[in-house]
């Protein structure tokens, strides 16, 4: 990395209907330098990027790109001159093939036997720089959600990039698919690329980036690097005040009080061609964590347990009873819950308001007949939102105007007002701000601590040693190893993962 510099925006201002979302933020990109810009949900660093990007014209300020004045009026130009953007939300398109997305727009001008083999040697390049197994003659609709990002960083670096804006790249993948990105980025540094990289996930900021500025309430309150800064100092940075510690007490004595029958127990699980054999157990005011890589089999297990997948072999017992899975609205009504990945597309109805969102899992015990009694729906909504801390606090605000964190507290909230037996939170602070994590392994530790069962899957190593008392990895489909968490470090629990 030098001290050249590739990009330097000045002054940027924007507003959108009357609401400042950026207020003279001043921000520079070296080249061949990773540069990590971080904050909360909201604090503007995605207009900023989309400013740079060409999505958005700033209201004022000045862009220099590569030492000329510069304001690229759509995404085209600014691909063009050299920018490229991964976004969080994934833009592919699920019947093409890899190469065909990967030079979607771009087709080489050649005779048409001709250029769909120079796509795929050129998008076969693009995949195997990242690290990337997906062959370029795969349909996306055949890759897991981890390989389509993958993808969606080939399609990136295929352009011949001189910079490019990755927005939470590694929200979907393991921590080797994250080594494997990360050792793609420093080699494309390497070369003098630059990469402006937004995430949520501090420990692998201060890993992979030359520099970090932090942005908070549409301005940039700092610019540090990671050997001269604390991770406790960029989160007071990002929030305005310090963070105090969620993890929960997990000494000795913590797990003596685990003496109780299980409420959950799963033994010789089997859905065919996912998981085999496999088997644990879950007390009341346990957290049992699920660790593993991406297509481990966790997220199959907790998907057959209510009813999604088919079973075709193993038991379970449901407090002290046997239970066969049937539906959704089966494990529902035996207190069993899975709070799923995807809360855009599985979890919540993003046009719909707070209050429809709470109430909807609800509805046979608001209702009479074909009605719905809105007063209870209304002190249900109310409820969820005053104790979980979601804002805004208007119930009747539609969820797809909620920030990732407050639409994760509304999906994982609307259960936690009522009680039931068994909770399993597929992912829960995925894609959430450091301050939303916080107040969502809260909800969590609460719900245990009042005595329901919890299953927790995530691929943050760091959020099952902090909320976990025992941990169960899985590899291959099967579990390889249960483990008890009296003070287990990261690594500890990822070498039975592999």
């Amino acid at each position: 990395m030098t001290h050249e510099l590739l990009l330097d925006a000045r002054g940027i201002v924007k507003s959108f209907g009357g609401n400042a979302v950026l207020r003279g933020v001043d921000f520079d990109v070296r080249v061949g330098e990773v540069h990590a810009l971080l904050g909360e949900n909201g604090a503007g660093k995605s207009t900023l990027t989309k400013i740079i990007g060409g999505v958005h014209r700033a209201d004022a300020g000045t862009v220099v790109y590569d030492g000329a004045p510069t304001e690229f009026r759509d995404p085209g130009s600014a691909v063009r001159e050299g920018i490229s953007t991964v976004y969080q939300e994934l833009n592919l398109i699920p019947h093409l093939d890899c190469a065909a997305n990967i030079f979607l727009g771009r087709e080489p001008e050649t005779a048409l036997f001709a250029h769909g083999r120079q796509m795929r040697t050129e998008a076969a390049a693009a995949l195997t720089e990242i690290g990337s197994k997906a062959k370029p003659s795969t349909k996306v609709t055949e890759l897991s959600t981890a390989e389509r990002q993958m993808v969606e960083i080939a399609k990136a670096l295929a352009t011949d990039a001189r910079l490019i804006i990755m927005d939470e790249p590694t929200a979907a993948l393991s921590s080797a698919e994250i080594e494997r990105l990360h050792e793609s980025i420093r080699r494309l540094t390497s070369r003098g690329i630059s990469v402006i990289y937004i995430s949520h996930k501090l420990d692998e900021v201060f890993r992979i980036a030359d520099r970090i500025s932090v942005m908070r309430d549409g301005k940039l309150r700092a610019t540090v690097t990671p050997g001269e800064s604390s991770r406790d100092e960029v989160v007071a940075l990002m929030l305005g005040r310090e963070l105090s510690t969620e993890k929960r007490d997990l000494d000795e004595h913590h797990h003596d009080r685990f003496d109780s029958e299980p409420m959950l127990a799963v033994t010789g699980l089997t859905v065919r061609g996912k998981i085999r054999d496999v088997s644990f157990s879950v007390r009341p005011g346990e957290i049992l964590g699920m660790a593993g890589l991406v297509g481990a089999g966790r997220t199959e297990t907790v998907r057959a347990l209510v009813g999604l997948e088919p079973i075709a072999a193993g038991s379970i017992e449901l407090d002290g009873k046997k239970y066969r899975p049937g539906t959704p609205a089966k494990a529902i009504a035996n207190g069993m819950v899975l709070i799923p990945e995807d809360r855009k597309t599985q979890g919540l109805l993003l046009g719909s308001s707070i209050e429809d969102n709470v109430a909807l899992p609800h509805l046979p015990a608001l209702s009479t007949g074909w009605w719905v009694r809105r007063r209870k729906a209304r002190a249900l909504a109310e409820r969820c939102v005053d104790e979980f801390d979601v804002r805004p606090r208007s119930i009747r605000k539609a969820t797809t105007f909620l920030s990732g964190g407050n639409q994760q507290k509304v999906l994982i909230g609307r259960w936690l007002i009522q009680d039931y037996k068994v909770l399993i939170f597929d992912e829960p602070s995925k894609g959430v701000d450091v301050g939303a994590r916080s107040g969502i392994w809260r909800m969590i530790s609460e719900a245990a601590d009042g005595g329901a069962a919890v299953v927790v899957i995530s691929s943050e190593t760091e959020e099952l040693t902090a909320l976990a008392d025992r941990i169960v990895v899985m590899r291959g489909g099967s579990v390889s190893r249960e483990l008890v968490n009296h003070g287990l470090t990261e690594d500890e629990v990822m070498e039975h993962a592999f």
